[in-house]
């Protein structure tokens, strides 16, 4: 979806990801309520996108399904990174991968983006680091008397102990040197306060809303919807720098772009 946004598409209101959500009731057993299609899940796209992704993959069958529907992909690949790339040598001019610290086999797959590049091609890798811990640890190490377990569990819900791959920038940097990859350009793309808005925000109760929302009449729920848009982007919208936050932090998040050596 936010590659379809960022490429110049839109959707209609009346559409959302929520249309095709299963295992609301197991959210807390670490469920991922968004592994899943209708047969009536149908986008409403207002707006094209000005242009095409190539190739995309995922290991997430449900998740390929609903990339199709918005026919913006020439190829879609069922496939598992902890495996070579289904691709020959030199195809890509551009890869992108959001996705890369969660590959349990880093290193193979690091070796394989570089392999997949052109010589003269790019990647840009959006790789979380340590930092994204810091939330997690202050609660549990300063907080846990006050707040419980079970209120930091329910925040943290079993992600931290699934994050495959978090290492700190300096780390990343090497291990993509070791890949064969030189680093032309790094830049934070949020801020610790941004990683928390986006890692917890409406996340404890949003099986709840979903199922609120769901059991409305569309018309009901779409007039409801952009009450909320209204609200929320009066709301989001100045913090939306990909610099603000409210203490001098080190970045969670870095995206790096890289070419072969």
């Amino acid at each position: 979806m936010f590659s379809f946004l960022l490429a110049g598409g839109d959707f209609g209101t009346e559409f959302d990801i929520f249309g095709a959500t299963e295992n609301l009731d197991n959210f807390f057993q670490n469920k991922d309520i968004y592994n899943a299609t209708s047969e009536d899940y149908s986008p409403v796209i207002r707006d094209r996108p000005d242009r095409r992704i190539t190739v995309g993959t995922d290991w997430k069958q449900p998740l390929l399904d609903k990339a199709a529907e918005l026919d913006f992909y020439d190829e879609l690949h069922q496939h598992d990174n902890n495996q070579p790339l289904p691709f020959e040598d030199n195809r890509f001019k551009t890869v992108f991968s959001n996705s890369v610290y969660w590959v349990e086999n880093v290193e193979l797959h690091l070796d394989e983006i570089a392999r997949v590049l052109a010589d003269d091609g790019q990647g840009h890798l959006v790789l979380k680091n340590t930092n994204v811990r810091n939330f997690l640890n202050t609660l549990w190490n300063q907080w846990e008397d006050e707040l419980g377990n079970e209120f930091i569990e329910m925040i943290d819900r079993g992600r931290s102990d699934h994050y495959a791959h978090l290492y700190t920038p300096e780390e990343w940097e090497e291990k993509l040197e070791a890949a064969g990859l030189d680093i032309v350009q790094q830049r934070a793309t949020v801020t610790q306060a941004h990683s928390r808005m986006w890692d917890i925000g409406l996340r404890p109760i949003s099986p709840y809303l979903i199922r609120m929302a769901y059991s409305m009449p569309k018309d009901q729920r779409v007039e409801l919807k952009e009450d909320w848009i209204e609200t929320w982007y009066k709301m989001l919208e100045p913090l939306c720098s990909p610099t603000w936050d409210y203490s001098d932090r080190p970045s969670p998040e870095i995206v790096y772009t890289v070419t072969p050596k």
